[in-house]
């Protein structure tokens, strides 16, 4: 006659196998029933906590867990358990205590000393858990788990070297092991060691090529390499495999604005601040990137930069239906100077250095009245050169800000008396908008470095000319500040010193194909753009054009402009691609090569242009209906080139082959228009210094 089994020790059996297969819910239902027929068998308790704390239910688990302890104290397992269910909990003083339990219980026991090691890191203990951890691997040097947790604590504990070490060690036990791999290329990635990080990534790719964050690590050390077009493919299959990652498409994004493809970027920034609204480096990015499009209004630009900006500025993200928080005081008034004391100037930039921003910069700087104003520049970043120090010796204080979050930022600025702080990012790369939303200053302005409103209330001022600007109204509706026009332009150039002289490129009446050219950021050629350029090379047959931008060097984007000249029935084989060069003087003699510089559109040139017209250079652009349409426009007529900027795309193709007969009618014209510009408005930094004096001086009254 057989005997019926114990149930209790049946459904213990069935939970135990739940168990080994993973089915944690199962194996809670099953044990939950076995406590309701016996509470008081420790191995029933035991596991029911142990699937408890599996099935996501770690305070569920406590319960079971400690009467097991009080029942058998003596079990090193009930401890443990309970240890891991008290943290998953937030008990983390009682968590290790239970763990220190464990281990008293059974020293031998590496993986207990293991689990030590990671209560003591849930409770914040670093030095602890670090012991631990070291201690566990004393006993079982092959337990691969405390190895990479030990080399993720050192590098907390600010120990790359050793972090490094640790995770190959890991690597050489068990090349497979996905978290060592992935932690430790990011961190080659961050040390500046790319090609080591790929090595990295790709060695452990085979073996996962469903991972999401192994495409996006190899992405980012494929850009560190310069190799963009690889670095796109990999952030897209990244994005592929994880939709749900704001980063990685973040990631996707940036190097869609960095290959020229724009419209692709602004989706994709899009995309980013659906997964995550407070993101934001990507509102940042989004607002930048809208700039260079030629199918998006200026209206609505401007909307956006003005709903955008308070995320920009570290403030709150607005609740759907509910209007931003305006901008204001944080922080203690500020009392402007005495009168007959100089008026206090801040700069605030991450551009203090060889840099588009510091040629206009420094002009000013060199010739501003100092009795009558006291200028003190704000760098956001450590990287220096010998522009810096030439921006420095022509400032009263220089007080670096890169250290030092916005609250501390705004501190130094009350402290140092400012009484207009002017911005020269907006939203570019190292803006400190933040800052400003503090309202750091009495007078806060911005200028130079953005061509568009910041959308910030806290910013008073922003400094144009009635050119770049010139319906009070409707160039007043798309500012979020008060636009204040300085005379003349909105800029004084002031060329580097190192540059070339200029030189003749033909003999008269040379008939060598006429080489346009344009040396504009890759995002700037727009399909307008292409369409002017294209345009031109259709009227001038035998014409060259020659193209200079950071990621030209890219197949792919080479690729990409051949075909889009061609299906605007021009030979791709009328482009040329000139490298990089390693200083400014490299660069500046590039023009030589160039008979006609062509602007781009709807983003002018600024420094480009400036650049071209000191080597003797033309330069043709189209005036449109916003201030980064315009730049050229008022650049030009500083210049004395007003005849170069046309209204219409019949009227810069007409303009081009002017200047280019001029090239072939009269090459030492060139040879003259540097010094022609030198005597005009777009050089006269004391008349520039004087007027914009007057301006500041304006917006502080």
């Amino acid at each position: 006659m057989e005997m019926n089994p114990d149930p209790v020790t049946e459904l213990l059996a069935q939970g135990l196998r739940a168990i080994q297969s993973g089915w944690w819910s199962d194996a809670r239902t099953l044990l939950e029933q076995a406590q309701q027929i016996d509470g008081r068998r420790p191995d029933v308790l035991i596991n029911l906590g142990l699937a408890c704390l599996n099935s996501g239910a770690p305070r569920d688990a406590v319960a079971p867990l400690k009467k097991a302890v009080a029942l058998r104290p003596d079990i090193p397992d009930a401890h443990s358990n309970l240890g891991l269910a008290l943290s998953a909990s937030g008990k983390h003083k009682d968590a290790v205590a239970s763990l220190v339990r464990a281990v008293r219980l059974a020293p031998g026991d590496a993986y207990l000393r293991h689990e030590l090691g990671v209560v003591c890191h849930a409770a914040g203990d670093r030095p602890a858990a670090m012991a631990a951890f070291r201690q566990a691997l004393e006993q079982q040097p092959g337990l691969v788990e405390s190895r990479f947790n030990l080399g993720n604590l050192l590098h907390l504990d600010g120990q790359p070297a050793a972090a490094e070490a640790t995770w190959r060690e890991v690597l050489l036990a068990a090349p497979g092991h996905l978290p060592s791999a992935q932690n430790l290329g990011s961190l080659l990635v961050t040390q500046g060691r790319a090609a080591d990080a790929l090595q990295c990534f790709e060695s452990i790719l085979p073996g996962h090529d469903g991972v999401a964050a192994l495409h996006n690590g190899r992405g980012n050390a494929l850009h560190d390499l310069g190799r963009l077009d690889e670095a796109l493919d990999a952030f897209a299959r990244a994005a592929v495999l994880d939709p749900d990652s704001a980063e990685i498409r973040y990631n996707l994004a940036n190097q869609q604005l960095q290959l020229g493809r724009v419209d692709a970027a602004i989706d994709t920034f899009r995309q980013v601040l659906r997964l995550d609204p407070g993101h934001a480096q990507a509102v940042q990015n989004l607002l930048y990137s809208l700039n260079y499009s030629d199918s998006i209004p200026a209206a609505e630009i401007a909307r956006e930069h003005r709903a955008f900006a308070p995320v920009v500025a570290g403030e709150r993200v607005p609740l759907p239906g509910q209007p931003a928080r305006k901008g204001g005081s944080n922080g203690r008034a500020v009392t402007p100077s005495a009168a007959g004391a100089p008026l206090r100037i801040g700069f605030v930039s991450a551009d203090l250095r060889t840099h588009s921003v510091a040629w206009f910069l420094l002009p000013l700087l060199e010739a501003i009245d100092r009795v009558r104003f006291e200028v003190h520049c704000y760098p956001n970043s450590a990287k220096a050169d010998a522009m810096t120090q030439r921006l420095r010796a022509a400032s009263a204080g220089w007080h670096p800000i890169d250290a030092l979050d916005d609250a501390a930022a705004a501190r130094q600025v009350r402290d140092n008396r400012i009484d207009v702080l002017i911005d020269l990012s907006g939203h570019s790369a190292g803006q400190r908008l933040g800052l400003f939303a503090r309202r750091a200053a009495p007078t806060q302005a911005t200028w130079l470095g953005y061509p568009n409103t910041t959308g910030l209330p806290a910013i008073d001022f922003r400094l144009v000319d009635t050119v770049t600007d010139p319906d009070e109204d409707a160039a007043q509706a798309l500012a979020s500040e008060r636009l204040l026009r300085i005379p003349g332009c909105f800029v004084c150039y002031g060329p580097p010193p190192e540059a070339p002289p200029v030189e003749a490129r033909r003999a008269a009446g040379s008939d060598g194909p006429i080489v346009f050219g344009s040396f504009n950021n890759l995002q700037k050629i727009s399909a307008t753009t292409l369409d002017l350029w294209s345009a031109v090379l259709a009227a001038e047959p035998d014409a060259l054009l020659a193209l200079k931008a950071g990621s030209l060097e890219q197949p792919g984007v080479q690729t990409r402009l051949q075909q889009a000249v061609a299906a605007r029935g021009i030979d791709p084989a009328r482009l040329r691609f000139l490298p990089r060069d390693a200083d400014v003087a490299g660069h500046l003699a590039r023009y030589g090569g160039i008979d006609v510089a062509l602007d781009t559109f709807p983003y002018h040139g600024t420094t480009t242009t400036c650049e071209a017209l000191w080597m003797g250079v033309p330069v043709v652009s189209l005036a449109g209906d916003r201030h980064a349409s315009r730049v050229g426009a008022s650049l030009l007529a500083a210049a004395g080139c007003a005849q170069d900027c046309a209204t219409d795309p019949d009227g810069y193709v007409a303009a081009a082959l002017h200047a280019a007969g001029i090239a072939r009618a009269d090459p030492a014209a060139r040879l003259r228009r540097r010094e022609r510009l030198a005597a005009s408005l777009l050089l006269d930094r004391a008349r520039f210094a004087t007027h914009f004096a007057e301006a500041i001086t304006q917006s502080a009254t």
